[in-house]
């Protein structure tokens, strides 16, 4: 399947794992808008509770604590490995709004073995 279409994000939601060690206090929902899609502009969230990835997939939510806004060559450098989450926020390649303070949390899921494990069966099946 190709990254960010249709079929991804259905799989992105299907793959939420249940009872995986938990961080206290580590909260956040985070809305990505990605550009320069194959299917156009996207939108996609992950939403992480005690440090573990309890919700993800297509579209908007209401009441996001973040919104990450990138380029589809930049979010599918990340999804591979060639791209850390903290050089694309100090370099801009992702471009925040929203409660500044939550990206230590986002920092913590994706640098998370859980958020590994959680991304790596899809990241396998999938084409760009």
């Amino acid at each position: 399947m190709k990254f960010l279409s249709d079929e991804y994000l259905d799989e992105l939601g299907d793959l939420v794992p249940p009872d995986l060690p938990e961080v206290p206090h580590v909260n956040v929902r985070l809305q990505f808008h990605a550009t320069g899609t194959p299917e156009g502009e996207v939108d996609y969230h992950l939403v992480a509770e005690r440090g573990v990835v309890v919700q993800a997939g297509r579209g908007r939510l209401a009441d996001s604590d973040l919104t990450i806004r990138a380029s589809y060559r930049d979010l599918l450098a990340f999804e591979s490995g060639e791209l850390h989450a903290a050089t694309a926020f100090v370099t801009g390649q992702f471009a925040v709004t929203g409660d500044r303070a939550k990206v230590l949390d986002l920092m913590v899921v994706l640098q998370s073995g859980n958020y590994q494990r959680f991304i790596a069966d899809l990241w396998a099946r999938t084409t760009w």
